[in-house]
C-alpha cells in the first residue's frame, strides 16, 4: 500500500446487515434491519480524518439466513475492486460471521490485501453499542500491513478461518482456540509476526460453493440408519462430529459401514472432534483408525465453520473424488496446521 502525507488509505466498507446496522423495534423491543446503511458512517465521523472510507451495501439480513449464495457475492465484490482501495472491512452479523470469513478465505487465495470481518451485540444506535469501537477498529487494521481474512471483536484480531464465537457477552465472544491471535488492539495496534502480509502479486479467486453437505454429531446410541439416509439422500459429503480427538463407534452402533458406503460411493466423509480445542488424530486409538481404514480423512484442527465451508468450496471445485480429497486435507488459506 502506498500513500503519501497527503492521502488516507482507501478502505470500502461492505455492509451485509447484522446486529450492528439493526434497530430496535419500540414495541416488541425485537430487532431487525434497518433500512439505511448510510448511518453506519456517520457513527463514526472522526475516521474521516484517518480513511478514505466507501460504503459498499450488499445486502441487511439478520446472519442466521446467511448462505453460500452471500458468501459468493461477499467474495466477488471484493474481487471486482480489489485494485480500487487498500483493504476491505465487512459487517455482519456475529452468529455466521465465523463461515463468511472462512468462507471468504478459500475463495480469495493468495490474497495482499486486508480482509476484516466485523459486527457488534448492541446496535448503534443503542446506548453502550460495542460496534462503534469494533468499527474503527476493524477500519484500521484493514489499512494496516496484513494480508489475510481477519475477524476484528472487542481488543483481538484473528484468523478469520480460525475463529468460532464463543460467547453472546462482551467478554471474549471470539477466539481462535487452536490458532493464536493476529494481534490486538493496543496503542498502538499491535499485529504479531505470524501474520500473513500485504503483498502486490495477483489474487487469484476461486468462486464456488456447493451446499449438498450433511453434517453429523455422534452421540452413544445414534442408529447407523441415520448416515444411510444421508447416503441415500444424495449428499456429496459428510462431516461427522466425533468423539475425543476423532472416534467413532465400531462395536455396537457401528458406523464403520456407512463410511465405507459412502467412500465407496466417492462421498468424502470428514471427521472432525466435538472438542472445541482439539486436533483430530484418527491414528490415536483403534475407534479413530478404523474410521481412517474405511476411508475417511481427519479435520485436524480445523474449526467447524471452517470444515463446513471448505467442505461446500471443495465440492464447487472439481468433480474428481482424489482431487476433492487432496484440497480437503491441504492448507489451503491457514486453516489448518501441517507438519
Amino acid at each position: 500500500m502506498t500513500t503519501t502525507p497527503e492521502s488516507k488509505p482507501r478502505i470500502a466498507l461492505l455492509f451485509a446487515g447484522g446486529t450492528i446496522g439493526m434497530l430496535s423495534d419500540h414495541n416488541t423491543g425485537a430487532l431487525s434491519p434497518a433500512h439505511d446503511a448510510e448511518a453506519l458512517l456517520n457513527t463514526v465521523p472522526e475516521l474521516k480524518s484517518r480513511i478514505d472510507l466507501t460504503l459498499i451495501q450488499l445486502f441487511n439480513i439478520d446472519s442466521s439466513n446467511m448462505a453460500p449464495s452471500h458468501w459468493s457475492k461477499i467474495a466477488e465484490t471484493i474481487a471486482e475492486h480489489y485494485d480500487d482501495f487498500d483493504g476491505f472491512v465487512v459487517t455482519q452479523g456475529t452468529d455466521t460471521m465465523a463461515y463468511s470469513a472462512a468462507a471468504t478465505s478459500f475463495v480469495l487465495q493468495n490474497l495482499g490485501k486486508p480482509v476484516v470481518f466485523t459486527g457488534s451485540l448492541i446496535p448503534m444506535s443503542e446506548l453502550g453499542a460495542d460496534g462503534r469501537n469494533n468499527l474503527i477498529y476493524a477500519c484500521l487494521v484493514a489499512s494496516l500491513n496484513l494480508g489475510e481474512v481477519a475477524i476484528v471483536f472487542g481488543n483481538k484480531i484473528l484468523r478469520g478461518n480460525r475463529t468460532v464465537k464463543n460467547h453472546e457477552s462482551f467478554v471474549d465472544v471470539f477466539h481462535s482456540p487452536c490458532f493464536p491471535l493476529l494481534g490486538e488492539i493496543e496503542r498502538p495496534i499491535h499485529l504479531d509476526e505470524w501474520r500473513k502480509r500485504r503483498h502486490d502479486n495477483p489474487i487469484s479467486v476461486h468462486p464456488g460453493f456447493n451446499s449438498n453437505i450433511q453434517l453429523i454429531t455422534l452421540f452413544p446410541g445414534l442408529a447407523p440408519k441415520v448416515i444411510d439416509s444421508v447416503i441415500d439422500s444424495g449428499a456429496q459429503a459428510i462431516i461427522i462430529q466425533g468423539f475425543g480427538p476423532g472416534n467413532v463407534p465400531f462395536l455396537d452402533n457401528s458406523i464403520i459401514p456407512q463410511i465405507k458406503r459412502a467412500t465407496s460411493q466417492k462421498i468424502p466423509v470428514i471427521i472432525t472432534s466435538q472438542m472445541e480445542k482439539s486436533v483430530t488424530n484418527l491414528h490415536a486409538y483403534e475407534a479413530g483408525y478404523k474410521a481412517l481404514e474405511a476411508g475417511a480423512i481427519g479435520a485436524v484442527d480445523m474449526t467447524l465453520s471452517a470444515a463446513v465451508s471448505k467442505t461446500m468450496w471443495t465440492l464447487a471445485q472439481t468433480d474428481i473424488y482424489s482431487d476433492r480429497l487432496m484440497k480437503l486435507t491441504a492448507n489451503i488459506a491457514g486453516e489448518l496446521s501441517v507438519d
